[in-house]
């Protein structure tokens, strides 16, 4: 209770040798004044309590809390010790009757009433009672008075009770709302702060997302301008007809991995950029035989260099595929690699291509490897995602290549997915449109 509440209760407690000489119209009133200044549970209890004995006259008077299917007897007034601090059933004393049935309870003799444990009531004073509930409609307890001698309790009393028990379901509901209010404010400044707080994290991530953008495109250009001056040199040596074999052999190596360095960084300049070069598609008629070639030629010394061999199936005649030619060249490349590093030594990559129906056509590209676990399919897509020996997800590691190919596949309007290869091993499906 607030020290200004505390002060005003005991001024009441000073005019409390003067209510005996009030009417009982003008005590309920001053009362009423008195719960009005309350913002305090135990405050309207101690009131409500000491009000309910001097209204009716009564040697002692409870107030009752309902705690779910129990009656708490939360304050008493009375000549010696009642139920104070205990908890009984509903169905098992009278205030609980009195809260179920929502009227009031009027017993001049405990001991004629079955209503009445007598067990509880025997080691008490009390032999008559008179019991009404706080807020009829809904009752959030009882309020009740008793009295040491058997007598015939006058509808007046009760009435006067029942008006005490309105004015303080009216306090309770006061004090209710004053603390929800409280609480909603309390919550809506935790909201506030939450937001400010979401606000300024999110700032920091589109400025972190800004730079990082930066960071990548001045990386992809510093390292794609090097690659393609190396590509270059090792074309034009290995389009020298005098060329030696074993020097043939070295710069087939120096172009494949010029290749790889090239693509790692557009893969990462696609990504980070938002699919910037995904927008404009330069689309043609494509033959996916002469793409797979190209494929297999670029990649052929990483094969080599592990023997394992890329192998190509047939297509049927007049399977053709409307896309970016860059683009798709660049998304088996990344899965020809891929499947590559995940095959075993002497193993084999297959790439087909086979029209599903007039409006579509599928290229596989299917490896030997320990194959994917179900549960990480839809995973292995994400960005900088890659799998582990073991068969784990791992964030480290490049983790574009697959990316780049999910973006590339859905900027044509299709689709990619990872199959079981038959066998052995994972199979890429990429479904495209058909030209």
């Amino acid at each position: 209770m607030d020290p200004e509440d505390a002060g005003k209760l005991a001024g009441s407690d000073d005019r409390e040798s003067s209510f005996q000489s009030l009417h009982p119209c003008e005590h309920l009133i001053t009362v009423v004044q008195d719960l009005s200044l309350v913002r305090d549970l135990q405050g309207i209890m101690q009131i409500v309590a000491r009000a309910a004995r001097e209204l009716s006259g009564a040697d002692g008077a409870s107030f009752v809390l309902r705690d779910g299917d129990l009656c708490y007897y939360a304050q008493e007034n009375a000549i010696s010790p009642l139920w104070q601090g205990r908890r009984f059933p509903m169905s098992a004393c009278v205030s609980g009757w009195v809260m179920l049935n929502r009227v009031p309870a009027v017993i001049d003799d405990i001991a004629l009433d079955p209503r009445v444990p007598v067990d509880a009531y025997r080691p008490t004073f009390v032999r008559s009672l008179a019991m009404v509930p706080i807020r009829a409609r809904a009752p959030l307890g009882a309020l009740g008075a008793y009295w040491g001698v058997t007598r015939e309790i006058t509808a007046r009393e009760v009435a006067l009770l029942q008006a005490l028990a309105g004015s303080a379901a009216v306090a309770l509901e006061n004090v209710a709302l004053k603390d929800g209010l409280e609480k909603g404010q309390a919550w809506a400044r935790e909201i506030e702060a939450a937001n400010r707080e979401l606000a300024e994290r999110h700032q920091a991530m589109e400025e972190l997302q800004r730079q990082n953008e930066a960071l990548s495109e001045l990386l992809a250009h510093d390292l794609r301008s090097p690659a393609a001056g190396i590509m270059l040199a090792a074309q034009a040596r290995l389009q020298r007809r005098d060329l030696p074999e074993p020097d043939r052999r070295r710069w087939s190596v120096v172009l494949s991995s010029a290749e790889v360095i090239q693509r790692t960084a557009l893969n990462l300049l696609d990504v980070t950029s938002h699919q910037h070069r995904m927008s404009a598609l330069r689309l043609a008629e494509l033959d996916p035989a002469s793409l797979f070639e190209c494929v297999a030629q670029i990649l052929e010394p990483i094969a080599a260099s592990r023997d394992q061999r890329v192998e190509l199936r047939p297509c049927v005649p007049g399977c053709r595929v409307r896309a970016d030619e860059d683009l798709l060249r660049r998304v088996l490349l990344n899965l020809v690699d891929n499947a590559l590093r995940h095959s075993p030594a002497r193993g084999a990559v297959h790439l087909e291509a086979r029209g599903l129906d007039p409006a579509w056509v599928e290229i596989t590209v299917c490896d030997e490897g320990p194959g994917i676990p179900v549960h990480l399919r839809d995973y292995i897509f994400d960005r900088y995602a890659r799998l582990a020996d073991g068969g784990a997800l791992s964030s480290t590691g490049r983790g574009l290549g697959l990316t780049f190919c999910r973006m590339a596949i859905e900027a044509h309007g299709g689709t990619i997915e990872v199959r079981d290869n038959e066998g052995r091993g994972s199979r890429f499906c990429m479904r495209l449109p058909a030209a």
